[in-house]
């Protein structure tokens, strides 16, 4: 199963140029393995440049223990591990530029040989000893940006934060657009573009100054733009939302309808028309009949079960209170689960999305409890004060682990208690352990009374 690293991984675009700031062996081989697998898999040629030999037959051995077979790869050019000396440094000396003509026609090489694109990974300590200086090197780091532009080169850079100091590392990130903290390949915020970096030596600090506070203010006035844009999707999403979930309750009500009037009637007519008229009847058509007229009853009380369950009628004509209490009933009738009702200043009317959204959090959490929790009876407690709805179902049965919840059968029902409520501005909480019960508890902001009420 691929880890979640991997999966980032697999998401990084051409012209990508991302650092690596890894602790130990592991880690910087967590990264540069799945990178270069991928690749390989993409049909793009890989060269990864080492400190040296030992380090190259770690790489191997963990190329291997992955799948790839080294050296068949290595056979068709797909794979190549370079020292600095074969790579950087063949002149003994460390040229930025030199190193950036190295990529350029690595990638026109890549290219000419059938390979859809290029990867370069450089482990990154061989430039501490002791050629360069890493004034160098940062230069190096922000030409490659410039080299990616439109290019179908992605570039793996990783840093060994024990042997670099902290300067140096800050320089590096500030170089890279994008980064790997942990297990997730993100968006690096701190990024500068190469102007920022290379051109410093061409400007006064004054000017230098000038040109960097302005870049930072466009920076983050483009952040605040996106999150703007962030907010309004938002709010078009919940928007959304909440008018399918209106349009659900609104098919519910007219299915139930339906159900209820239409079919309901005409089973009853059917129910009258089977029923005999005057005399009685024996033998084999008084027993037929009999069985006719037990079928059209077991239709007529699934039917009603189907139109109570889709939407309680009860629930748009009287109110929460009612409908909770028809659907405590109903409840114990079909799974035998006693329901003990506790409740406080919640036999008024509340709004319609209120009620709806109180109502299909029993409903669903008592589902849960007839399916999984194998108890005899569950608490329901229900409460208002002026400001909240609060709603709380308790167990004291198997209960489950919350952290897995998303791998279990009732996770869809949790997740769509978690949105309707979401949708409402309110809170919900889950409290469970497994052999422990389970607690859901959820509060409902209430919108204010009318000026007039």
């Amino acid at each position: 199963m691929a880890t979640e690293l991997e999966r980032q991984l697999r998401n990084l675009k051409q012209g990508d140029h991302v650092c690596h700031i890894y602790e130990n062996t592991s880690d910087q081989l967590a990264a540069a393995v799945p990178f270069i697998k991928d690749g390989l898999a993409r049909k793009e040629r890989c060269i990864y440049i080492v400190e040296g030999r030992p380090f190259e037959e770690l790489v191997v051995e963990a190329l291997s223990v992955a799948g790839v077979d080294v050296d068949k790869e290595r056979e068709r050019g797909a794979l190549r591990i370079l020292t600095k000396r074969d790579s950087h440094l063949p002149s003994g000396k460390f040229l930025p530029e030199a190193m950036i003509a190295f990529w350029r026609h690595a990638e026109i090489d890549a290219l000419a040989d059938g390979f859809s694109g290029l990867r370069g990974i450089g482990e990154m300590s061989w430039t501490l000893r002791p050629e360069p200086g890493w004034e160098g090197l940062i230069e190096f780091e922000a030409l490659v940006n410039d080299l990616a532009k439109n290019s179908k080169v992605k570039f793996l850079c990783q840093y060994n934060r024990s042997q670099f100091d902290s300067p140096c590392i800050l320089d590096v990130v500030r170089a890279h657009p994008v980064a790997i903290v942990g297990d997730q390949v993100c968006g690096n915020p701190y990024y500068e573009p190469p102007e920022m970096i290379v051109g410093h030596g061409q400007l006064s600090n004054s000017e230098f100054a000038d040109k960097r506070v302005d870049w930072w203010i466009g920076q983050l006035k483009r952040a605040q733009n996106a999150e703007q844009d962030r907010e309004r999707l938002l709010e078009r999403l919940q928007a959304l939302s909440r008018r399918l979930l209106e349009v659900q309750e609104a098919e519910r009500r007219h299915l139930a309808l339906e159900l209820h009037d239409e079919v309901g009637q005409l089973l009853t007519g059917l129910r009258l028309l089977l029923k005999p008229n005057g005399g009685a009847q024996t033998g084999a058509g008084h027993s037929k009949l009999e069985q006719a007229l037990a079928i059209v009853d077991t239709l007529f009380a699934k039917v009603r079960r189907l139109a109570f369950d889709l939407r309680p009628a009860v629930l748009d004509q009287l109110g929460l209170f009612p409908a909770l209490l028809d659907l405590f009933e109903n409840y114990t009738k079909q799974t035998g689960v006693r329901v003990s009702f506790k409740h406080k200043d919640v036999e008024r009317r509340f709004a319609p999305e209120v009620e709806t959204t109180a109502y299909r959090i029993v409903q669903e959490a008592l589902t849960n409890v007839a399916r999984h929790a194998r108890v005899g009876g569950v608490t329901v407690r229900i409460w208002a004060t002026q400001d909240l709805l609060s709603v709380q179902i308790e167990d004291g049965g198997r209960g489950f682990d919350t952290e897995s919840v998303p791998a279990s059968s009732r996770s869809s029902g949790l997740a769509g208690m978690r949105e309707r409520v979401m949708l409402l501005n309110g809170h919900l909480t889950i409290d469970s352990r497994p052999g422990k019960g389970a607690q859901i508890t959820v509060d409902l902001p209430l919108p204010p009374a009318p000026a007039d009420a």
